[in-house]
């Protein structure tokens, strides 16, 4: 069965720290060819640090240059900002939305359902639902999601727990999608529908040959770029990978992150020789 590539894209800045249209149009023709959806506004996407302008010119971008399916990120601590986002995004075309746990509150599993239930009911859109305890500060509720599942349709979840009990446990109910890039072969052993990946930014040819049943060769050289696209917070690391590769002018992130680190640097150099 076919496996599900879905690009997360970095948000690149240019000297002035001012997004970078043309350096994200590049890497939307890059990935485009062999992704089968593109993810604006996640965690790669440094959302959270983008104003509400930046968020609508970057999807409205995303969505005049290319024709695939557009899953916009939700990650609002509020469920009355996650509504009104959602219903905007909404209105700019985004297909789908990935909603992330409200962060720092750590919501009771019944407030979760509600939250999910709201952005819903405000957009008219489908949503994945995002397991992402290390930011969130808490993992989502196996019943929460079957609830879900069984009453709104609700059909994917993207893991990043790093826990493939966790994905078996949920896949009676939803379909998985790996996004922890460097565990995408275990959870592919254990039943998942595909990725939202982040090192497919760099190698998005090879990020679809693992998908479409890659050799070992292939999934061990997969592994490592994964490796060096988390060996900082991410996005920090693949947007210098990105750089190294002549798609962004620069590997500038947003404050409180900082950029890449001599000792990543010389890794990545190292490793893919550039």
């Amino acid at each position: 069965m076919p496996k599900t590539f879905i690009c997360a894209l970095p948000t690149p800045f240019d000297g002035q720290n001012r997004i970078d249209t043309d350096s994200y149009i590049k890497l939307i023709e890059r990935v485009q060819p062999y992704a089968d959806g593109l993810l604006a506004l996640g965690t790669t996407a440094e959302a959270q640090l983008l104003n509400a302008d930046e968020k609508t010119d970057l999807l409205n971008v995303t969505r005049q240059v290319c024709p695939l399916p557009l899953i916009a990120g939700i990650e609002q601590a509020s469920t009355a900002a996650a509504a009104k986002e959602a219903e905007h995004y909404a209105k700019l075309g985004a297909d789908m939305l990935l909603i992330a746990p409200p962060p720092f509150c750590k919501c009771t599993v019944k407030g979760y359902i509600c939250h999910i239930e709201e952005i819903i009911k405000a957009s008219g859109l489908p949503v994945m639902l995002y397991n992402i305890p290390s930011r969130a500060g808490y993992g989502l509720d196996i019943e929460a999601i079957a609830e879900l599942a069984y009453s709104h349709g609700v059909r994917y979840i993207k893991d990043s727990c790093n826990n493939v009990d966790f994905a078996k446990k949920v896949r009676p109910y939803a379909d998985v999608l790996c996004g922890s890039d460097e565990m995408l072969d275990e959870y592919l052993d254990c039943g998942a529908s595909g990725a939202v990946s982040v090192a497919g930014n760099y190698a998005p040819k090879h990020t679809r040959q693992v998908l479409d049943c890659g050799t070992a060769e292939e999934k061990t050289e997969f592994k490592k770029l994964a490796r060096l696209a988390a060996s900082e917070v991410n996005p920090i690391a693949i947007k210098y990978m990105l750089y190294k590769a002549g798609v962004f002018t620069t590997y500038s992130v947003r404050l409180p992150l900082t950029p890449a680190n001599r000792q990543t640097r010389d890794t990545i150099d190292g490793a893919l020789g550039i």
